[in-house]
């Protein structure tokens, strides 16, 4: 193989390589699913392999070679089996389109290559603690679609083998390495940035949303046109916590916060929207549910507490809740939702506390029409 030839090998994908880091870098942050983004990236992969089958270098007649295999695997490696088929199927039609008497020990090539990045990361990444040398592994293992080239003819072997094949493998483990350090690197930045975005949105002690994200979730929850179905919020302290404090310390406090928090949360659905707003001051807000729904779950959340004590290094604390739910058709919002729960709230603590205070409202919250249940 001519000098040339053998350092376009090298130059073509880590070209390719810099343009795919960019693309990861804008739909990774854009895109509101990895899923989705496992679909584009497995798209550009498989464009980037068809842009490498555009200047093969031929060494038979029909026997083309490129670096369409790295791309293949990286894409599997590192979006999945989404990425990595769909890279797979852009790079394997092309490779039939173009056809000759290499085509199928091609395909072959090309689904080792997929298979070996999807191994590479379900069970090699993980058992090394070192990046760098899990990029040059990855190389490594997307190089073994070589032996593809075992199945050649005599004449051919020999040729592939003899130039083709080092060059390949040389061109694998450093694209492999160069690609998987920027994506590593993007990944990183993006992990740490989504962890920001955590810290300042969540709850450190229970890790529920605070205050800024309850109302930031309750704005993206879309109107229901249902008038049977609507919004409940409830405002739930936990009563006496002061003396829970004051008796049994503020880490055992805390450690009652947490269990309370994990007990009411078995009672919701995964979209409600869970919070504390304050101390020992909780918010759930239930939507797209009926009046009877709402008084259910609410009814549970209540119950849950209350049903055994709370053990907090190995002390029996005895908890329980007041809870104020307002049910509102529609949807109303979150301030005056929360105004109305707080009253209902008012109510269960001048009935005694550890009971639930409910409000159907008929219509929107200016409207006085409401049904007042208060249940032990």
């Amino acid at each position: 193989m001519p000098f040339l030839e053998k350092i376009m090998l090298f130059v073509e994908p880590l070209g390719l390589a810099l343009l795919m880091v960019y693309a990861y870098s804008f739909f990774s942050r854009s895109a509101r699913s990895e899923r989705t983004v496992n679909i584009v990236m497995g798209g550009i992969f498989g464009i980037c392999a068809i842009a490498a089958m555009s200047t093969p270098i031929e060494i038979a007649d029909g026997v083309i070679v490129d670096m369409r295999n790295l791309f293949v695997g990286l894409a599997a490696a590192y979006f999945g089996l989404i990425g990595g088929a769909i890279a797979l199927l852009a790079a394997g039609v092309t490779r039939v389109m173009i056809g000759g008497d290499g085509m199928y020990l091609g395909l072959l090539a090309l689904m080792i290559a997929a298979g070996m990045g999807l191994i590479w990361a379900r069970w090699i990444r993980i058992r090394i603690k070192n990046d760098m040398v899990a990029y040059v592994a990855l190389g490594l293992a997307i190089s073994a679609h070589l032996v593809a080239g075992l199945f050649l003819s005599a004449s051919v072997r020999h040729v592939f083998f003899g130039a083709v094949a080092p060059t390949l493998f040389i061109a694998d483990v450093l694209g492999a390495f160069l690609l998987s350090t920027l994506i590593g690197r993007e990944r990183a930045f993006i992990t740490e940035r989504d962890t920001l975005r955590s810290a300042a949105s969540t709850d450190s002690l229970t890790g529920l949303m605070n205050r800024d994200a309850a109302v930031s979730n309750y704005g993206k929850v879309p109107r229901v046109k249902d008038p049977s179905q609507g919004a409940a919020m409830l405002c739930i302290d936990v009563d006496h916590f002061k003396t829970i404090n004051d008796t049994h310390g503020h880490l055992r406090g805390d450690k009652v916060l947490v269990e309370i928090s994990a007990r009411m949360s078995a009672c919701l659905r995964p979209d409600d929207i869970f919070a504390r707003m304050s101390g020992d001051e909780f918010v759930i807000v239930l939507n797209h549910l009926s009046a009877e729904q709402a008084h259910a779950v609410a009814s549970r959340c209540q119950e849950s507490v209350a049903t055994e004590p709370v053990m907090a290094d190995g002390v029996d604390i005895d908890v329980s809740v007041s809870v104020g739910c307002t049910w509102v058709p529609g949807k109303p919002g979150f301030n005056e939702l929360r105004f109305s729960a707080d009253e209902a709230l008012y109510r269960a603590k001048e009935h005694g506390r550890n009971c639930l205070a409910f409000e159907k409202k008929q219509g929107p919250l200016t409207k006085p029409r409401i049904r007042t249940q208060v249940a032990a």
